[in-house]
């Protein structure tokens, strides 16, 4: 195993932030859960819903739940993760070591990838639930964990970018942040804008500026009822991807330029 990814791992695990983060993102998940049922039940004095409808909205709610913490929570682990050694100036020793730029690269990315990892794969429990009711089955939570760790995959690589190019984590994290937020946010004030004219293209192209918004990748992929273009997903993924893959590729030189 890389000794980056063991060190990283142990000083995540040993903390007591790190149980304390899981408790409260598994007790958020829960408080979810706990509404969307309440809110079922409340419904049900006016009609008998469906098992099948209440399990459908528990998971969708969940999942989209999850993204957004896991999405807030990404920046943390790896937009920091290079900045740290440079402000503790232990980079050097790092780059002189045995260990080439692109170990030194995995190494942080499988590190805070893999505590996200934790994160998202302790949700299955909480998941069961929306299975247990109905209209739910092992695909559709299979393609759901897919995608959020495929998304995470790439912000993960985009904060370790930032971490690379810059010398304070509070600057790198500023950075990938602004760039989440902006991307969201433009993404969807121009599909409010461009969306008539882009109807007159057709409507599989109505959906084109939201390739780089994860929720909308999401709901795609979840199959939620009038969001228009199913297949929006597979083309933001490889958006995403494209994207995960150019960052790596600049951290790495990044941190080869550093080593020399």
């Amino acid at each position: 195993m890389n000794p980056i990814i063991r060190k990283e791992l142990h000083l995540h695990m040993r903390m007591r932030r790190g149980w304390w983060l899981l408790g409260l993102y598994l007790f958020a998940l829960c408080g979810t859960v706990t509404l969307v049922y309440y809110n079922s039940a409340m419904n049900a004095r006016r009609g008998n819903p469906v098992g099948a409808v209440v399990g459908t909205n528990v998971f969708h709610t969940v999942v989209l739940t999850q993204l957004v913490v896991l999405l807030f929570l990404a920046p943390v682990f790896s937009a920091g993760s290079l900045t740290i050694e440079k402000e503790q100036r232990t980079l050097a020793g790092l780059l002189t070591s045995l260990l080439s730029p692109f170990e030194i690269w995995w190494g942080k990315y499988a590190a805070s990838l893999l505590y996200l990892g934790l994160l998202l794969f302790s949700s299955l429990p909480i998941l069961s639930v929306a299975v247990v009711l109905g209209g739910i089955g092992p695909l559709e939570v299979l393609a759901a964990f897919g995608v959020t760790a495929l998304l995470l995959a790439s912000i993960c690589s985009i904060g370790l970018y930032f971490s690379s190019f810059f010398r304070r984590s509070v600057h790198s994290t500023a950075l990938t942040y602004g760039l989440l937020l902006a991307t969201h946010i433009l993404s969807f004030v121009a599909f409010a804008f461009l969306e008539p004219s882009l109807a007159e293209a057709g409507f599989s192209w109505k959906k084109m500026p939201l390739l780089l918004n994860t929720f909308s990748c999401m709901m795609s992929v979840l199959d939620i009822e009038d969001f228009g273009w199913k297949w929006i997903w597979l083309a933001s993924l490889l958006s995403f991807a494209a994207l995960g893959v150019t960052a790596s590729l600049l951290a790495s030189r990044n941190l080869r330029r550093s080593e020399g």
